[in-house]
């Protein structure tokens, strides 16, 4: 993961966690639904987890839930809610193959390089178990770019996905997608595909 962005979640975990407050209030909850009716409430890995919202979502919803990320003092917040917290580079996950019924990654490969990005979705491939359920989740858009966002007063890594290069990403790492959506709470468009590994 891109050095200045992990130094910047380190620096400004708390200002992150506060300004998604409203992001989180709005967002689609059928979207943990979909994805926990697909893994059936089993083991599931949170990347790039944050402070931990999301986690919470799926944790409510019957799912166990590890979080990782790549910022200490965000693995620091996640332990605070009694998640298993594991802080690593999602281009190298510490875990076994096929370990995990679920992986949930919504907008967090975002702060991959498109160069890079292949690493941490082979990552997340390798540690599902056969059949095991994808969430994938990036902001629309080309290019790649580094910008002050969500009131975070310090520049990040944001890499940027059209649906098509989403898509292909996902045939190229053997995955099948089984549902896909979008949501777009102010000027961003998100979009989102959970998907099956195929066996």
């Amino acid at each position: 993961m891109d050095e200045q962005t992990i130094n910047t979640y380190n620096a400004l975990a708390k200002d992150y966690d506060d300004e998604t407050v409203e992001f989180w209030d709005l967002f689609p909850k059928e979207v943990f639904d979909k994805f926990i009716s697909f893994t059936g409430k089993g083991r599931v890995l949170d990347i790039g987890s944050g402070p931990g919202r999301d986690a919470v979502f799926l944790r409510d919803r019957g799912a166990e839930v590890v979080c990782l990320d790549a910022s200490e003092t965000m693995i620091a917040m996640t332990s605070e809610k009694g998640f298993e917290s594991v802080r690593a580079d999602f281009m190298h996950l510490p875990f076994s193959d096929e370990s995990f019924d679920g992986v949930w990654a919504y907008t967090a490969l975002l702060h991959i390089s498109k160069a890079d990005v292949h690493a941490p979705l082979e990552e997340a491939r390798r540690v599902l178990k056969k059949g095991g359920i994808f969430d994938f989740g990036m902001i629309e858009g080309e290019g790649e770019i580094y910008r002050e966002s969500s009131g975070v007063k310090s520049p990040r890594l944001f890499s940027l996905y059209t649906k098509h290069e989403m898509e292909t990403l996902l045939h190229d790492h053997g995955f099948e997608v089984l549902h896909y959506g979008e949501f777009k709470p102010r000027s961003k468009n998100y979009l989102n595909f959970i998907s099956k590994k195929h066996d």
